[in-house]
C-alpha cells in the first residue's frame, strides 16, 4: 500500500510539474498570467477532463438549454415588471396633471390620460375608439378635453389638430360638437377666463379645422361681437388676429382667400326664389358676419406690421376685405 501511495504521489507531482512548466512557458511567450488550477481540478481530471490542456474534452459545469430558458424567462419577467412600474408611474403623473387642469370626472380623467399619454396621433385615436370615448355624450367630453389640452400647451402643438381630423373623419357629427365647444370658449372671452396663450393656441387649431381640413366654416365666428361700437375684449382681439393672420400669411393666392370667404359664409346672393325661413336667417347672419369682418380687417389687420407693400399678406387682405363687402342686407330685411 505504501508503494502504491508513493507511486500515486509521484504521478501527481509529475502532472503538477508539467502544468507549472507549461504555464511558465506560456506566460514567458505572451505575457499572460498563469492558469489558475486547483487540486480539485486535478482529482476530477478522469471524470470531467483536463480543461487546462489544449484540445482536451470538458464535461463539467456545462450550460444546459433548460438553464438558458430559465434565464430568458427570468429576464422577460423582470422586463415586464419594470414596464408595468414605469407605466404605473406615468399614469400617476398624468392623474396629478389632470387634477391640476380640473378634469373633474372619471371619464374626463380617462380621456386626458389617453390623449396626453399616447405615443402619437394614431395611437391616441385607436385608444379613444377602443375605449368608447367617441360615442354618444362621451364624445362631447373628448372634444372639450382635446381643446383644453391644446389650449394649455406652452406653444401650439399640431398633434391636437391631426387628432381632431381623425375624429371628424370618423363621424362628421363631431364637426358640430367642435363648433359648440368653440362657442363656449368665445363666451369666456369677456370673463377673463381665457388667457392670451390659450386663445392663441385655440385660434391656430381653428385655422386648421376651417382652412386646412375644412371641417368647419367661418360662421363659427358669428357669435363674437366685432361691431365698431361693441366692446370686444382684448382676448377676442388676439384670437381673431392670430386666426386671420394665419389665413392671410399661408394662402398661396388671393383667389383662394376669396373662395374661402365667399363659400364659407352664407350670403343673400346664394338664396334662390322663395327661400325658407332658416335659409333666410342663415343668409342674414352671414351678411352681418361679413360686415363685422370687414370692419375688423380695416380697423385691426390693416395696421398689422405684416401688412407691407407687395407682400402676400397685403394681397390676401385686400381679397378678404373685398369678399366681405356687402350691400345685400337691406334686401333681406325688405324681403
Amino acid at each position: 500500500q505504501e508503494v502504491d501511495l508513493g507511486e500515486t504521489t509521484s504521478k501527481f507531482r509529475k502532472v503538477l510539474g508539467q502544468i507549472k512548466t507549461a504555464a511558465s512557458n506560456n506566460g514567458s511567450r505572451s505575457g499572460d498570467s498563469c492558469i489558475r488550477i486547483g487540486l480539485k481540478d486535478v482529482l476530477d481530471a478522469e471524470s470531467k477532463g483536463r480543461w487546462w490542456k489544449v484540445g482536451a474534452s470538458w464535461r463539467g459545469n456545462r450550460f444546459t438549454p433548460d438553464a438558458e430558458g430559465d434565464d430568458q424567462e427570468e429576464d422577460l419577467n423582470e422586463s415586464r415588471k419594470e414596464s408595468k412600474e414605469q407605466q404605473s408611474h406615468e399614469n400617476a403623473e398624468l392623474l396629478v396633471l389632470a387634477a391640476k387642469q380640473r378634469m373633474n370626472t372619471d371619464t374626463r380623467r380617462s380621456i386626458f390620460c389617453i390623449i396626453m399619454g399616447s405615443t402619437d396621433c394614431d395611437d391616441a385615436f385607436e385608444k379613444l375608439v377602443r375605449a368608447g370615448m367617441l360615442k354618444n355624450k362621451v364624445e362631447r367630453d373628448t372634444i372639450r378635453v382635446l381643446m383644453e389640452c391644446c389650449g394649455n400647451e406652452k406653444s401650439y402643438n399640431p398633434y391636437y389638430a391631426h387628432l381632431a381630423d381623425r375624429i371628424c373623419d370618423l363621424q362628421p357629427k363631431s364637426k358640430f360638437t367642435f363648433q359648440l365647444a368653440y362657442w363656449d370658449v368665445f363666451k369666456q372671452f369677456d370673463t377673463g377666463a381665457i388667457k392670451s396663450r390659450k386663445a392663441a393656441n385655440l385660434a391656430k387649431l381653428l385655422y386648421h379645422l376651417v382652412v386646412v381640413h375644412r371641417s368647419m366654416n367661418l360662421t363659427v365666428l358669428k357669435v363674437i361681437d366685432m361691431s365698431p361700437d361693441g366692446n370686444m375684449s382684448e382676448t377676442a382681439g388676439i384670437f381673431l388676429t392670430i386666426f386671420f393672420s394665419n389665413i392671410l400669411e399661408n394662402a398661396d393666392d388671393p383667389s383662394a382667400v376669396k373662395d374661402l370667404f365667399e363659400h364659407g359664409i352664407p350670403s343673400a346672393k346664394s338664396l334662390g326664389q322663395n327661400p325658407k325661413d332658416d335659409q333666410r336667417r342663415a343668409a342674414m347672419d352671414g351678411e352681418l358676419l361679413r360686415g363685422s369682418l370687414s370692419t375688423f380687417f380695416v380697423k385691426t389687420l390693416k395696421s398689422s406690421p405684416k401688412n407691407v407693400k407687395n407682400s402676400k399678406f397685403r394681397a390676401n387682405l385686400k381679397a378678404a376685405t373685398k369678399a366681405c363687402e356687402t350691400d345685400e342686407l337691406d334686401s333681406l330685411y325688405d324681403g
